[in-house]
């Protein structure tokens, strides 16, 4: 009997984790995010701002959709407490948008400088997180 019970235990559990690991697999990757700072050089060719717009804006869509899934995924429910303790999944997810922001600021400045390569860069690291 006892046998069953911890079999039935570990079967619990592994599909808690199994059910769990999707979301927070989305977490993990954009807290391991690294953020391209890309430094304006020197201009070599005259790109559209038009060009720039839509990377810049199709960049601030991603991190605004990433960031409200975050929110409404984990965050509904959640406490002071939560907020608060020590090795919280909680602490993970405001990790998380914490890294959304800095890149949204990233983002605004290579808007404010023109700089393509570094919108360009952030594009390619937020394509699959956008498209998971």
């Amino acid at each position: 009997m006892k046998k069953l019970s911890l079999i039935m235990a570990i079967f619990n559990l592994s599909t808690l984790t199994a059910c769990s690991a999707p979301h927070q697999d989305e977490v993990e990757k954009i807290n391991h995010l690294q953020i391209p700072l890309i430094l304006p050089g020197e201009k070599t060719a005259e790109v559209q701002t038009s060009h720039i717009a839509a990377l810049y804006q199709t960049n601030k869509q991603h991190i605004n959709a990433l960031s409200t899934s975050l929110k409404n995924q984990y965050l509904q429910d959640t406490t002071s407490k939560d907020i608060f303790t020590e090795d919280s999944p909680v602490q993970r997810v405001y990790t998380s948008l914490t890294k959304l922001e800095q890149l949204d600021m990233i983002n605004q400045q290579y808007l404010k400088d023109n700089n393509e390569i570094g919108l360009k860069n952030i594009n390619i690291i937020l394509q699959p997180l956008a498209a998971g």
